[in-house]
Order: structure tokens, then sequence, then C-alpha cells
């Protein structure tokens, strides 16, 4: 038996207008971090997602290319 391939691991990655990433997260992390402040201070979340619109501020999630083309 063999193990199937690992999937590949994909990054979300925050950046300023002037395209500095500020912070960089994997893809999983990021979505259990949104939910949990979403659940704790769904007010905070959303004022800070609109200062982050506000500011023209990116959200980017970033495959890494693989070697070999799927099957």
């Amino acid at each position: 038996m063999t193990d199937p391939a690992a999937a590949p691991r994909r990054t979300v990655t925050l950046r300023s207008p002037s395209g500095k990433p500020l912070l960089t997260l994997r893809a999983v992390p990021a979505a259990l971090a949104a939910a949990a402040a979403l659940v704790v201070a769904p007010r905070l979340t959303a004022v800070a997602a609109l200062a982050a619109l506000a500011r023209k501020m990116t959200l980017t999630i970033e495959a890494p290319e693989s070697a070999a083309p799927p099957a």
C-alpha cells in the first residue's frame, strides 16, 4: 500500500498597499484564526476587515508549484 501524495500547502498573505507582506500564514491556521475571531469578537473582526479595506490591503492565497504535473 502506498501513501497518497501530500497536498500542496497553501499560504495566505496579507499585504500592505505598497506590496510589502505584513502577515503570512498557512491556509488552515489562517482559517481557524478567522473562525475563532468571528466567534469570540465578531464586531472587532468586522471593524478590522473594514479597516483593511479602507487601507487598500490585499489578501492573497498562494499555492506552491508542484514539480510533477497532476495525474
